[in-house]
């Protein structure tokens, strides 16, 4: 079976109703390739720290959310500047939510 793929737009669109929908603000940072750009999400814990999160295969093949990078907002700052400079097709979106939960790990691309 063919797993169906939605563009990158579509899907951010459909992450922030969800979102939006729950009262969790949501902001897009950098905008990428409508079609088929890579996503990573800031989540801001409104206290001066982010965790970022990233899409990256299974051993099964399907796609999950991990936690990449945790850190200050300094540190997470200067790493968002060099994947915008290595890859001008990325998103990023930030999420405030000041538990800093991963909320979107079932909503995969």
């Amino acid at each position: 079976m063919v797993a169906l793929r939605v563009t990158s737009e579509f899907w951010i669109s459909a992450f922030k109703k969800r979102l939006e929908g729950q009262g969790i603000p949501i902001f897009v940072i950098q905008k990428g390739d409508n079609l088929a750009g890579a996503i990573i999400i800031r989540v801001s814990n409104l206290r001066g720290n982010a965790k970022v999160f990233i899409q990256e295969p299974t051993l099964t093949g399907e796609r999950s959310w991990i936690e990449f990078l945790n850190g200050s907002d300094i540190e997470i700052e200067a790493f968002l500047e060099n994947q915008i400079r290595f890859d001008v097709d990325l998103w990023i979106l930030e999420v405030e939510e000041h538990t800093g939960i991963n909320f979107f790990k079932e909503f995969l691309l």
